[in-house]
């Protein structure tokens, strides 16, 4: 009798230990993990995978997601969802070639006003009307798609005199692309944004307990329509990107932004609750799908069985890194 209660005892602390190793590792160092053991599968499937310009090819793509998935995380962090970031994107698409043509460079302060207008009109739908973030943007996200349509029905290219005008996107500075510096000038921004001002202090306050933010006097509207905002904006910079890079608009190009965004926070370990996770949660998880997607292509992987790859990568990253403190436990 007391050798199975010695081993059972000796069982339930390896668990106890085990469970303790695994709450001490946070999501980002999970996720850096897999960001490495994916990394080194593809290098050893193919030597390209590590060459400098594939290198390249997977920043400058995944700063466009990067850009994209930050504007996704304000909206995270306050436990919400922005589902019009695909219709965004392809909107100011459109516009954007169809307006540099026109005006010239006040083509891109007036795309970047249009994001914001586009977010303004979710954070007040979320905090006037009252309707869950999910709904209310799915349903603008369908209205904001059929207006791209309406602009241009069928991809539209930038002409060959305007080509000129979107250097600001595809030139180079110091042999390092624009876009790469777009991307890094972003995550900066928005890393300052919430760590040095109030209203970004009060949007993890907001993501953590709304009930004690509001006790506390924190505006909740405010707050709250903020993230939609910069989400807006974020989509709208992207969209200007792909149009540049590109040279031409596409009224569907934003389709794929809006579950990558997503999973590009959540793999990183931002919390879909609210008020857990940052700008490096958002990079490391922006970087291993990037990866992730770049290296199916480098290796040769079919393109009908990518897709199925990379679902189930996102759900096996995203199992790994959750962070389940922020979830209820149900038993």
């Amino acid at each position: 009798m007391d050798a199975p209660s010695f081993d059972g005892a000796r069982r339930a602390a390896s668990r106890t230990g085990i469970k303790h190793l695994t709450s001490r590792l946070k999501p980002i160092h999970l996720t850096l993990a897999l960001i490495v053991v994916v990394g080194a599968f593809m290098a050893i499937g193919n030597d390209e995978f590590l060459s400098l310009y594939n290198i390249n090819t997977i920043l400058d793509f995944g700063a466009i997601l990067l850009i994209a998935a930050l504007g996704q995380m304000f909206v995270i962090l306050i436990g919400g969802i922005d589902l019009s970031v695909g219709g965004t994107i392809s909107l100011v698409s459109v516009v954007f070639i169809t307006l540099v043509h026109r005006i010239g460079y006040w083509a891109y302060p007036c795309c970047l006003a249009l994001g914001l207008a586009l977010g303004y009109i979710n954070g007040v739908i979320l905090t006037r009307v009252k309707i869950p973030s999910f709904i209310a943007t799915l349903g603008t996200g369908g209205i904001i798609t059929s207006l791209a349509y309406l602009v241009s029905p069928r991809p539209v290219s930038a002409a060959p005199g305007d080509y000129w005008l979107l250097d600001i996107v595809n030139g180079t500075v110091f042999s390092i692309s624009n876009v790469f510096i777009i991307g890094a000038l972003v995550f900066c921004a928005v890393a300052v944004f919430l760590r040095f001002t109030r209203t970004g202090r009060n949007i993890y306050f907001v993501g953590s307990n709304i009930r004690m933010a509001w006790m506390s006097g924190t505006d909740i509207a405010q707050t709250r329509n903020v993230p939609f905002m910069i989400s807006g904006v974020c989509a709208a910079l992207v969209g200007i990107i792909i149009s540049s890079v590109r040279f031409g608009g596409d009224p569907v190009v934003g389709t794929s932004y809006v579950l990558n965004s997503i999973a590009a926070v959540v793999v990183g370990g931002t919390a879909l609750t609210g008020g857990a996770g940052g700008v490096l949660n958002v990079l490391f998880g922006t970087l291993f799908l990037s990866m992730l997607d770049n290296g199916m292509n480098v290796i040769g992987v079919d393109q009908y069985f990518q897709q199925a790859i990379y679902g189930a990568m996102i759900i096996f990253g995203v199992a790994v890194t959750f962070d389940r403190k922020k979830t209820p436990i149900i038993k």
